[in-house]
């Protein structure tokens, strides 16, 4: 339940980053403050995540 608590707040950090990046992109007139904090919660949530698959990418040979 924890590990599943973690990969969820992970994916909202990828989600949230990536749409602010996105409408950042879609309009011409956004501050360059909101790209860049699209982009860190984006690379944040991806750090995160790929350092938790690492972690426990053997978990399924302990069954």
């Amino acid at each position: 339940m924890k590990n599943s608590k973690h990969q969820l707040f992970n994916g909202i950090l990828i989600i949230v980053g990536a749409s602010l990046l996105a409408y950042s992109l879609a309009f011409a007139h956004v501050s360059i403050y909101f790209q860049l904090v699209g982009l860190v919660l984006l690379m944040f949530g991806a750090y995160r995540a790929s350092a938790h698959w690492a972690r426990h990418k053997d978990d399924h040979l302990d069954e």
